[in-house]
Protein backbone atom coordinates (compact mmCIF):
# COMPACT_ATOMS: atom_id res chain seq x y z
CA UNK A 1 0.00 0.00 0.00
CA UNK A 2 1.39 3.58 -0.92
CA UNK A 3 2.01 5.75 1.64
CA UNK A 4 -0.27 8.49 0.78
CA UNK A 5 -2.85 5.82 0.52
CA UNK A 6 -2.44 4.57 4.06
CA UNK A 7 -2.40 8.18 5.67
CA UNK A 8 -5.81 8.74 3.80
CA UNK A 9 -7.36 4.97 4.85
CA UNK A 10 -6.04 6.40 8.56
CA UNK A 11 -7.61 9.20 8.62
CA UNK A 12 -10.73 8.22 6.93
CA UNK A 13 -11.02 6.02 10.06
CA UNK A 14 -10.12 8.74 12.55
CA UNK A 15 -12.79 10.78 11.10
CA UNK A 16 -15.25 8.10 11.40
CA UNK A 17 -14.49 6.52 14.98
CA UNK A 18 -13.28 9.99 16.37
CA UNK A 19 -10.21 8.96 17.87
CA UNK A 20 -8.30 5.88 17.48
CA UNK A 21 -4.57 4.05 19.17
CA UNK A 22 -1.45 3.67 17.91
CA UNK A 23 -1.59 0.01 18.53
CA UNK A 24 -4.96 -0.73 17.02
CA UNK A 25 -3.21 1.13 13.61
CA UNK A 26 -0.14 -0.85 14.18
CA UNK A 27 -2.53 -4.17 13.85
CA UNK A 28 -4.85 -3.02 11.26
CA UNK A 29 -2.20 -1.49 8.68
CA UNK A 30 0.58 -4.86 9.58
CA UNK A 31 3.41 -2.04 10.01
CA UNK A 32 5.69 -0.89 12.62
CA UNK A 33 4.92 1.58 15.56
CA UNK A 34 7.62 4.12 13.79
CA UNK A 35 5.51 3.77 10.41
CA UNK A 36 2.55 4.75 12.02
CA UNK A 37 3.89 7.22 13.79
CA UNK A 38 5.07 8.91 10.98
CA UNK A 39 1.93 8.50 9.30
CA UNK A 40 -0.25 10.69 12.45
CA UNK A 41 2.71 13.31 12.59
CA UNK A 42 2.33 13.86 8.91
CA UNK A 43 -1.76 14.16 8.79
CA UNK A 44 -0.71 16.64 12.19
CA UNK A 45 1.55 18.95 10.66
CA UNK A 46 -1.73 19.32 7.84
CA UNK A 47 -3.72 19.89 11.30
CA UNK A 48 -6.16 17.16 10.13
CA UNK A 49 -5.74 15.28 13.31
CA UNK A 50 -4.92 15.94 17.49
CA UNK A 51 -1.89 13.71 18.00
CA UNK A 52 -2.74 11.90 21.77
CA UNK A 53 -1.13 10.24 24.10
CA UNK A 54 -0.89 7.02 22.42
CA UNK A 55 -3.01 7.80 19.09
CA UNK A 56 -4.91 10.69 17.51
CA UNK A 57 -8.46 12.59 17.47
CA UNK A 58 -10.23 13.51 14.43
CA UNK A 59 -10.65 17.33 13.43
CA UNK A 60 -12.89 18.51 10.74
CA UNK A 61 -11.10 20.32 8.04
CA UNK A 62 -14.35 22.28 7.25
CA UNK A 63 -15.63 25.81 8.85
CA UNK A 64 -11.80 27.18 7.76
CA UNK A 65 -9.98 24.32 8.72
CA UNK A 66 -7.26 23.03 6.74
CA UNK A 67 -8.33 20.20 3.59
CA UNK A 68 -6.17 17.27 2.93
CA UNK A 69 -3.19 17.86 0.72
CA UNK A 70 -4.51 16.27 -2.52
CA UNK A 71 -2.00 12.92 -2.73
CA UNK A 72 -3.83 12.12 0.63
CA UNK A 73 -7.03 13.71 -0.65
CA UNK A 74 -7.41 10.93 -3.44
CA UNK A 75 -7.45 8.15 -1.34
CA UNK A 76 -10.17 9.15 0.86
CA UNK A 77 -13.03 7.40 -0.10
CA UNK A 78 -11.92 6.37 -3.53
CA UNK A 79 -14.23 3.50 -3.62
CA UNK A 80 -16.95 5.87 -3.46
CA UNK A 81 -15.41 7.85 -5.75
CA UNK A 82 -14.82 5.42 -8.50
CA UNK A 83 -18.23 4.01 -7.78
CA UNK A 84 -19.69 7.68 -8.53
CA UNK A 85 -17.29 7.78 -11.62
CA UNK A 86 -18.86 4.65 -13.04
CA UNK A 87 -22.50 6.09 -12.76
CA UNK A 88 -21.28 9.86 -13.94
CA UNK A 89 -19.65 7.89 -17.56
CA UNK A 90 -22.76 6.71 -18.09
CA UNK A 91 -24.60 10.19 -18.69
CA UNK A 92 -21.94 10.87 -21.58
CA UNK A 93 -22.47 10.55 -25.00
CA UNK A 94 -20.18 10.88 -28.57
CA UNK A 95 -19.62 14.56 -29.11
CA UNK A 96 -20.41 16.14 -26.06
CA UNK A 97 -18.66 18.92 -24.56
CA UNK A 98 -17.88 18.59 -20.93
CA UNK A 99 -16.59 20.28 -17.80
CA UNK A 100 -14.45 18.46 -15.54
CA UNK A 101 -14.50 20.54 -12.21
CA UNK A 102 -11.28 20.59 -10.08
CA UNK A 103 -10.99 17.57 -7.38
CA UNK A 104 -10.44 14.01 -6.95
CA UNK A 105 -13.87 13.14 -7.89
CA UNK A 106 -13.72 14.12 -10.98
CA UNK A 107 -10.09 12.77 -11.11
CA UNK A 108 -11.66 9.21 -10.42
CA UNK A 109 -14.00 10.31 -13.50
CA UNK A 110 -11.28 11.34 -16.01
CA UNK A 111 -9.80 7.77 -15.48
CA UNK A 112 -12.87 6.81 -15.89
CA UNK A 113 -13.39 8.49 -19.03
CA UNK A 114 -9.99 6.52 -20.58
CA UNK A 115 -11.36 3.07 -20.38
CA UNK A 116 -14.65 3.95 -22.40
CA UNK A 117 -14.31 3.34 -26.41
CA UNK A 118 -15.56 7.36 -27.15
CA UNK A 119 -15.08 8.42 -30.54
CA UNK A 120 -14.89 12.12 -30.09
CA UNK A 121 -15.26 14.20 -26.89
CA UNK A 122 -13.87 17.15 -25.48
CA UNK A 123 -13.09 18.04 -21.83
CA UNK A 124 -12.70 21.73 -20.51
CA UNK A 125 -10.97 21.79 -17.03
CA UNK A 126 -9.53 23.54 -14.70
CA UNK A 127 -7.48 20.55 -12.89
CA UNK A 128 -4.16 20.20 -13.96
CA UNK A 129 -4.04 16.44 -12.56
CA UNK A 130 -7.46 15.70 -14.89
CA UNK A 131 -5.90 17.31 -17.89
CA UNK A 132 -2.77 15.45 -17.60
CA UNK A 133 -4.75 11.78 -17.46
CA UNK A 134 -6.63 12.60 -20.22
CA UNK A 135 -3.89 13.81 -22.73
CA UNK A 136 -3.21 10.75 -23.62
CA UNK A 137 -6.05 10.12 -24.89
CA UNK A 138 -6.21 10.40 -28.67
CA UNK A 139 -10.17 11.31 -29.01
CA UNK A 140 -10.47 13.84 -26.47
CA UNK A 141 -9.59 17.33 -26.88
CA UNK A 142 -8.39 18.91 -23.69
CA UNK A 143 -9.13 22.48 -22.98
CA UNK A 144 -6.98 23.37 -20.04
CA UNK A 145 -8.12 26.31 -18.38
CA UNK A 146 -5.11 29.32 -17.49
CA UNK A 147 -5.12 31.07 -14.41
CA UNK A 148 -3.54 30.84 -10.96
CA UNK A 149 -2.73 27.31 -9.80
CA UNK A 150 -3.75 26.64 -6.15
CA UNK A 151 -0.40 24.94 -4.98
CA UNK A 152 -0.67 21.65 -3.32
CA UNK A 153 -4.11 20.91 -5.18
CA UNK A 154 -3.36 21.53 -9.19
CA UNK A 155 -6.02 23.52 -10.19
CA UNK A 156 -6.54 26.82 -11.27
CA UNK A 157 -8.92 29.91 -10.54
CA UNK A 158 -9.01 33.66 -11.03
CA UNK A 159 -9.65 36.09 -13.27
CA UNK A 160 -7.90 34.62 -16.43
CA UNK A 161 -9.67 31.09 -15.87
CA UNK A 162 -13.23 32.95 -15.61
CA UNK A 163 -12.03 34.80 -18.74
CA UNK A 164 -11.39 31.90 -20.56
CA UNK A 165 -14.54 29.88 -19.76
CA UNK A 166 -16.64 32.71 -20.58
CA UNK A 167 -15.38 32.01 -24.32
CA UNK A 168 -16.76 28.58 -23.87
CA UNK A 169 -19.87 26.14 -23.98
CA UNK A 170 -20.44 23.00 -22.78
CA UNK A 171 -22.95 20.34 -22.71
CA UNK A 172 -22.67 19.46 -18.92
CA UNK A 173 -20.76 20.03 -16.04
CA UNK A 174 -19.64 17.52 -13.39
CA UNK A 175 -19.60 20.05 -10.52
CA UNK A 176 -17.24 19.14 -7.21
CA UNK A 177 -18.15 21.02 -4.06
CA UNK A 178 -17.38 20.12 -0.51
CA UNK A 179 -20.66 20.46 1.34
CA UNK A 180 -24.58 19.88 0.76
CA UNK A 181 -27.03 20.88 2.84
CA UNK A 182 -30.73 21.18 2.32
CA UNK A 183 -31.16 25.04 3.92
CA UNK A 184 -27.95 26.13 2.20
CA UNK A 185 -26.97 24.43 -1.20
CA UNK A 186 -23.70 23.73 -2.48
CA UNK A 187 -20.89 24.99 -0.47
CA UNK A 188 -16.93 25.11 -0.99
CA UNK A 189 -13.98 25.37 1.32
CA UNK A 190 -12.03 27.83 -0.92
CA UNK A 191 -13.29 31.10 -1.63
CA UNK A 192 -11.25 31.76 -4.79
CA UNK A 193 -12.63 28.20 -6.51
CA UNK A 194 -16.64 29.63 -6.02
CA UNK A 195 -16.22 31.94 -8.84
CA UNK A 196 -14.98 29.64 -11.16
CA UNK A 197 -17.23 26.99 -10.29
CA UNK A 198 -20.35 29.47 -10.76
CA UNK A 199 -18.59 30.15 -14.08
CA UNK A 200 -19.02 26.91 -15.32
CA UNK A 201 -22.62 26.39 -14.41
CA UNK A 202 -23.36 29.29 -16.55
CA UNK A 203 -21.57 28.12 -19.93
CA UNK A 204 -23.50 24.42 -19.39
CA UNK A 205 -26.34 23.01 -20.55
CA UNK A 206 -26.64 20.77 -17.60
CA UNK A 207 -24.84 20.80 -14.21
CA UNK A 208 -24.15 17.77 -12.66
CA UNK A 209 -23.12 17.63 -8.79
CA UNK A 210 -20.62 14.69 -8.70
CA UNK A 211 -19.32 14.08 -4.38
CA UNK A 212 -19.57 11.19 -1.63
CA UNK A 213 -22.39 10.47 0.54
CA UNK A 214 -19.96 11.82 3.83
CA UNK A 215 -20.14 15.41 1.86
CA UNK A 216 -24.22 16.02 2.57
CA UNK A 217 -25.65 17.24 5.33
CA UNK A 218 -22.26 19.44 5.73
CA UNK A 219 -22.05 22.75 5.24
CA UNK A 220 -18.29 23.91 3.93
CA UNK A 221 -17.98 28.30 4.44
CA UNK A 222 -18.47 29.87 1.16
CA UNK A 223 -21.65 29.35 -0.71
CA UNK A 224 -21.69 27.59 -4.46
CA UNK A 225 -25.41 28.21 -5.37
CA UNK A 226 -28.91 26.80 -4.24
CA UNK A 227 -30.64 23.78 -5.21
CA UNK A 228 -32.56 24.95 -7.71
CA UNK A 229 -29.26 25.58 -10.32
CA UNK A 230 -28.86 21.78 -10.41
CA UNK A 231 -30.32 19.46 -12.62
CA UNK A 232 -28.58 15.93 -11.36
CA UNK A 233 -27.31 14.01 -8.56
CA UNK A 234 -24.69 11.44 -8.81
CA UNK A 235 -23.82 10.44 -4.96
CA UNK A 236 -23.39 6.75 -3.26
CA UNK A 237 -25.74 4.79 -2.01
CA UNK A 238 -24.73 5.30 1.54
CA UNK A 239 -26.46 8.87 1.48
CA UNK A 240 -29.05 9.51 4.06
CA UNK A 241 -32.60 8.52 3.02
CA UNK A 242 -33.99 12.10 4.17
CA UNK A 243 -31.78 13.74 1.52
CA UNK A 244 -33.01 10.83 -1.01
CA UNK A 245 -37.00 12.35 0.29
CA UNK A 246 -35.77 15.69 -0.42
CA UNK A 247 -34.21 14.91 -3.95
CA UNK A 248 -37.79 13.13 -4.62
CA UNK A 249 -39.83 16.39 -3.51
CA UNK A 250 -37.97 18.75 -5.69
CA UNK A 251 -38.32 17.08 -8.47
CA UNK A 252 -33.93 16.38 -8.84
CA UNK A 253 -33.07 13.93 -10.58
CA UNK A 254 -30.31 11.21 -9.12
CA UNK A 255 -28.19 8.33 -9.14
CA UNK A 256 -26.93 6.25 -6.64
CA UNK A 257 -23.48 4.40 -6.62
CA UNK A 258 -22.61 1.07 -5.41
CA UNK A 259 -19.36 0.24 -4.64
CA UNK A 260 -17.77 -3.06 -5.80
Amino acid sequence: MLRAERQAKILQIIREKGSISSEELIELFDVSHVTIRRDLVALASQKLIVLEHGGATSIDYLEGKPEPLYDTKLYVHSDKKTAIAREAVKLIKDGDILVLDSGTTNYRLAQQLKTEKFSALTVITSDIMVAKDLSSHSRIAVIILGGIVRKSYYNAYGPFTEMILGNLKANKLFLGFDGASMRRGFSNNVLEEVSVKQKMMEISDETIALGDSTKYGVDAPYAICGWEKIQRVITDAAIDPQFISFFTEHGLSYQLATEE
